[in-house]
């Protein structure tokens, strides 16, 4: 082992309550159960959480008018069509699914009927889960209410983070973009995926995602570029200026998972130039935004402890180390951001490829850790930044098999791409948490 400085980031203040969508839900709390026929032991569970989701839900600001109904339905293609295809004719805002004992493509149908084909945002729960915390809901209702409340439009948490900044002004306004690519298969008939998401509110708490599928040529890999990047970031800043009152960001955040080191030259080399294209696309006269590029990687060897003359003990969140280990002249850091509940904790890797805003190292890894606590799906910091986070769940939410660890130096010229359509409805909410 080596000794190494570190230090640990303030923790931001996160505002929660008041941001919830307060308002009354009339028909949320649908809900629809695919397994087996339900006996009576199934019957008093499901009866027994439908009677108490309501009050559990209100406790965390999520409020459904009446009790939910329990429709159950058995698990073949043509019952999940019918019952989606119900949520929408009735104008569900989102149904509540309960699954016990299904295959993994029951799922995978009723995400692509809700997300593709009807746009009704849904929260699939595992019967399973409900039978093991039968008379203590409250915590895991807890977790599902970050979810629902976002998929219906609501914020869980704000933070600010100009605040982490030393030199921000009331005028900034950020944007921050996460990408990631899900492999699959070295097969045109099973693509890789790729996922940008950005941030559309002026909290930079809500975010919209774009998705395209990469058919590599017969016999030939995945490869990490996004190709269609351009057009996926278009889209992404005019949904930005939709939402912000015409008003588009002068400061752009992108935060790319999963590129090895020798990639970086073609990161700089392709696609730096890409988004700068699609900012003059939308942007037209007006100034353009400046541009941080951050790479992350969380698959390194490195792992660090806390020594205090004696014992060893797992760094704390917020621990960020620069000095000793780093690249002597690139521009990167470790940031442990994720207290470990089991095991050893793991810190991921920061490279800023390129920097526009002139962020000092304080800067940037102070705004890394605070965007690490804006993740709508739980109350603590996550172990990547939010954005890079959501990139990564929307890629897993529609992709269609196992990642592929295999690579091969190819071109663009070799990969055909498919961006992904998903229902107006849905299309920029956070369907994907």
């Amino acid at each position: 082992m080596m000794k190494i400085k570190a230090r640990i980031l303030p923790l931001p203040e996160v505002k929660y309550g008041g941001q919830k969508n307060n308002e009354v839900a009339e028909r949320v709390a649908e809900m629809i159960y695919f397994g087996p026929k339900p006996d009576e032991g199934i019957l008093y569970i499901l009866k027994d959480f439908q009677n108490q989701l309501p009050s559990l839900l209100a406790d965390f600001g999520v409020i459904f008018k009446s009790a939910p109904t329990v429709f159950a339905k058995p698990s073949r293609n043509e019952d999940i069509e019918v019952a989606m295809k119900q949520t929408s004719n009735e104008n569900w805002q989102i149904a509540i699914v309960i699954l016990n004992n299904v295959l993994p493509e029951v799922y995978e149908s009723i995400k692509q009927w809700s997300n593709q084909k009807l746009g009704v945002p849904t929260q699939c729960v595992s019967f399973q889960s409900l039978q093991r915390n039968v008379g203590k809901y409250r915590m895991y209702v807890q977790n599902l209410s970050q979810k629902i409340n976002t998929k219906i439009g609501g914020i869980n948490g704000i933070v600010n983070l100009k605040a982490a900044l030393s030199h921000s002004s009331n005028e900034d306004l950020f944007m921050f973009v996460g990408a990631d690519i899900t492999h699959t298969t070295c097969s045109t008939d099973q693509p890789s995926t790729a996922a940008v998401v950005g941030s559309c509110d002026p909290t930079c708490s809500r975010y919209a995602a774009r998705l395209s599928e990469q058919y590599p040529k017969i016999a030939r890999c995945a490869v990490e570029i996004i190709k269609e990047l351009d057009k996926m970031i278009i889209d992404l800043l005019q949904v930005y200026e939709r939402t912000c009152g015409n008003c588009l960001p002068n400061r752009l955040v992108f935060y790319r998972d999963g590129v090895d080191d020798e990639l970086f030259q073609k990161v700089l080399d392709n696609k730096i130039n890409k988004i700068k294209d699609a900012c003059q696309v939308v942007y037209g006269n007006r100034k353009l935004p400046r541009l941080t590029f951050v790479i992350i990687k969380k698959s390194h060897h490195t792992r660090f402890f806390a020594y205090d003359g004696q014992y060893t003990k797992n760094i704390e969140a917020g621990t960020v180390i620069d000095q000793d280990i780093i690249h002597p002249t690139q521009f990167d850091f470790y940031l442990c951001s994720q207290a470990a509940i089991m095991g050893t904790s793991r810190s991921a890797l920061y490279h800023v490829l390129h920097d526009e805003n002139k962020f000092s190292s304080d800067d940037i890894q102070q705004l890394t850790y605070w965007l690490c606590h804006t993740d709508a799906r739980c109350t603590k910091s996550v172990s990547v930044s939010a954005p890079v986070h959501y990139a990564d769940l929307a890629a897993y939410a529609a992709r269609i098999d196992d990642v592929l660890d295999e690579t091969e130096n190819i071109s663009l010229n070799d990969i055909e791409t498919k961006v992904m359509i998903f229902n107006d409805k849905i299309q920029n909410n956070m369907w994907f948490v």
